[in-house]
């Protein structure tokens, strides 16, 4: 069976990123302390409480890809401030995205941050690309996303896991919805709490089967390029009032700035102005 290397919070970048480019993903332990990782657990409870398993799109194919089990809920940078400091400005994730996304945009933002609580007799999830999300705009020659899945309980085989194909992230380019693999070129990403599996958009990965009676509690948080419209509307979320609360470039990754190209065009303006000055 596959497996995915796993590296110490402190591992040098250099050493992150050969193992990502090589498999697709992975696993850096400790990127939330037990104190940020319980303050978020904290601060979601209420909207974990209060949401159903099962898709809320109403359409047949999204509900099998987000599974009848599964909870799943967005703007966790409205209802958490743990993730914003914690998560959204995470170091090693934002290094990460620094050096795998810049090469194709001057800046990135917050495609999504997303809770995927994995429930008891929940089936596995397709192997899929993330990049699928933005058909035209996939480039062979480098990334558009990169996610982190954070395990804000422990992840295991048994409970379900996210599943990576190594190596799909080197295939030739194309959407990729129910990739087919044998179960021995298959790695589960095995982590205890507050460990994150960072991975490329392009690498096969779905979420595993849980077969325990117990929940597998992700939270998955991803960037895109800054040219790209990102799944998640994170300002209908977070409001131009919270967002004067918080940190510049968590404002920027929420979408409160405006996006500047090299050739001197800018995207995302306020009355023809940069958004951040809205906060000047």
């Amino acid at each position: 069976m596959a497996t995915l290397t796993t590296l110490d919070r402190d591992a040098p970048l250099d050493e992150v990123l050969d193992h990502l480019h090589r498999d697709g993903g992975v696993i850096v332990r400790d990127m939330l302390s037990d104190d940020a990782r319980r303050a978020i657990v904290d601060d979601l409870a209420p909207t974990m409480d209060a949401t159903a398993p099962g898709s809320k799109s109403g359409l047949e194919n999204w509900e099998v890809f987000h599974g009848a089990e599964t909870v799943r809920f967005c703007g966790l940078a409205a209802r958490s401030r743990a993730f914003v400091d914690h998560a959204l400005l995470n170091p090693v994730l934002l290094d990460v995205a620094d050096a795998e996304l810049l090469g194709a945009c001057t800046s990135y933002w917050l495609n999504t941050g997303q809770v995927m609580a994995v429930g008891p007799g929940e089936k596995a999830q397709y192997l899929h690309r993330d990049e699928n999300n933005w058909p035209e705009a996939i480039n062979a020659d480098g990334e558009i996303t990169v996610s982190c899945m954070f395990a804000l309980s422990e992840f295991t085989r048994e409970n379900g896991a996210t599943v990576v194909a190594p190596g799909t992230q080197s295939l030739p380019p194309g959407v990729m919805r129910g990739h087919e693999v044998d179960e021995d070129d298959v790695a589960y990403a095995e982590m205890p709490a507050g460990a994150g599996m960072i991975y490329s958009g392009k690498v096969a990965h779905g979420a595993g089967s849980n077969a325990t009676d117990g929940l597998r509690y992700g939270m998955h948080v991803s960037f895109v390029a800054g040219w790209l419209r990102p799944e998640e509307a994170s300002p209908l979320h977070v409001d131009r009032a919270r967002a004067a609360e918080l940190p510049e470039r968590a404002r920027q990754l929420l979408g409160w700035a405006s996006y500047h190209s090299e050739g001197g065009g800018r995207t995302w303006l306020y009355d023809f102005e940069d958004a951040a000055d809205l906060f000047a």
